[in-house]
């Protein structure tokens, strides 16, 4: 792998790595995260239990696909644009960028409709990774 090449694989990856350790912060959290509370307008404590584990169920289902999706990016990385496969150097950027660009969405959407604090700086970074990857990988 030439320099850009090896800087895009640093990119993709970190933005692999970025988006699996919050994927399980999602997966591994027994409740709302700040936002969400801010979002609904009442605390973890105040929620009956019916949405207390309706919540949690979201909340690990959206982790666990967020893992999953990034295990997957990851192995894009290692098996096929490491070895060079033209294939992943639009794949790999492609489905980054749908995922990273629904989870900007859902931030931003929740921040429109409720005025709450969300952790938009979470999408942007992965965004911004994915981009530099791709535009470093056509060097």
């Amino acid at each position: 792998m030439n320099g850009f090449i090896w800087a895009a694989f640093t990119c993709y990856s970190l933005s692999v790595i970025f988006a699996v350790i919050i994927g399980f912060m999602y997966l591994i959290n027994p409740k709302l995260f700040h936002y969400h509370e801010w979002a609904l307008g009442r605390k973890w404590d105040e929620l009956g239990l019916k949405l207390q584990t309706l919540f949690a169920a979201f909340m690990k289902g959206v982790g666990g696909a967020i893992v999953a999706l990034g295990l997957s990016i990851a192995a894009m990385i290692i098996f096929a644009f490491r070895s060079g496969a033209m294939w992943s150097y639009y794949v790999i950027p492609l489905v980054s960028l749908i995922g990273w660009g629904i989870w900007l969405y859902l931030m931003m959407f929740i921040k429109q409709k409720t005025k709450a604090r969300t952790p938009v700086f979470v999408p942007i970074i992965g965004i911004v990774l994915i981009v530099i990857g791709l535009i470093l990988s056509f060097f």
